[in-house]
C-alpha cells in the first residue's frame, strides 16, 4: 500500500476538523449580549435600582419570584423588593450563573437557565445563603435581547430564609410561654390569698 495515499486522507481530515473547530460561532454576539444582560440585571438588583431594569425587560414580561409571587410590571416588583427590605432583611446579594449557553428556539427567542447562590443578610447581622434555580425566556426586541419571562424557585424544605423566620417563631413562642407561666403563677397566688 502506498504510504502517501494513507497520509493524504488523514491530512485532509485533520485540516477539515481544524477549520471546523476555528469556525466562528454565528451566535457569539448574541451570547455576549446575553451575558451583559445577566450582568447588568444582577448589578441593578444588588444595588436595589429596580428602575435600571426597565431597558432589560421586554414590553410585555412576567417575573415569578422565589416565593411564588408574580409580577407583570416593574412598579409591582419594586414594591415587592421594598417589602422584603421592610422585614428583617437588610441586604440581598444575587449571584446568578447560567448552566450553559442560551438555547435558541428561533432567531429572536432564547431559553436560559441556571442557579443563583443568594446571600440574605439580616438586620441582626446574621447572613444566610440560599441556592435558587432560575429559568428565563429572552426575546429580541428593537434589535436587543430582553427578558420576557423570569422564574425563580428554591427548595422549600431546605431554605435558610425560612429557617431564620422559624427561629424567631420559636423565640416568640418561648417568650409567650414564659409570660403565660408568670401570669399563671400570679393568678394562682392571688386566688390562694383570697381563699
Amino acid at each position: 500500500m502506498n504510504r502517501s495515499r494513507v497520509i493524504v486522507p488523514g491530512l485532509t481530515l485533520f485540516l477539515a476538523l481544524t477549520l471546523f473547530a476555528q469556525a466562528p460561532d454565528p451566535r457569539a454576539a448574541d451570547h455576549e449580549e446575553l451575558r451583559a444582560l445577566l450582568r447588568n440585571g444582577t448589578q441593578a438588583l444588588n444595588a436595589r435600582q429596580i428602575d435600571a431594569l426597565a431597558p432589560l425587560f421586554a414590553r410585555q414580561f412576567i417575573i415569578t419570584t422565589v416565593d411564588g409571587r408574580t409580577f407583570r410590571d416593574l412598579a409591582g416588583f419594586k414594591s415587592y423588593i421594598d417589602e422584603l427590605y421592610g422585614t428583617r432583611i437588610e441586604k440581598i446579594e444575587f449571584h446568578p450563573e447560567a448552566a450553559e449557553l442560551t438555547q435558541f428556539a428561533g432567531p429572536d427567542t432564547g431559553l436560559s437557565w441556571g442557579k443563583s447562590d443568594d446571600t440574605y443578610t439580616f438586620k441582626g447581622g446574621d447572613a444566610r445563603t440560599m441556592t435558587s434555580h432560575w429559568t428565563a425566556t429572552v426575546v429580541r426586541e428593537d434589535g436587543h435581547w430582553k427578558v420576557a419571562a423570569l422564574h425563580m424557585s428554591a427548595n422549600i424544605l431546605d431554605n435558610p430564609v425560612i429557617a431564620e423566620a422559624k427561629k424567631y417563631v420559636w423565640i416568640a413562642a418561648a417568650i409567650a410561654l414564659l409570660i403565660g407561666l408568670i401570669l399563671g403563677f400570679a393568678l394562682r397566688a392571688l386566688t390562694v390569698r383570697r381563699a
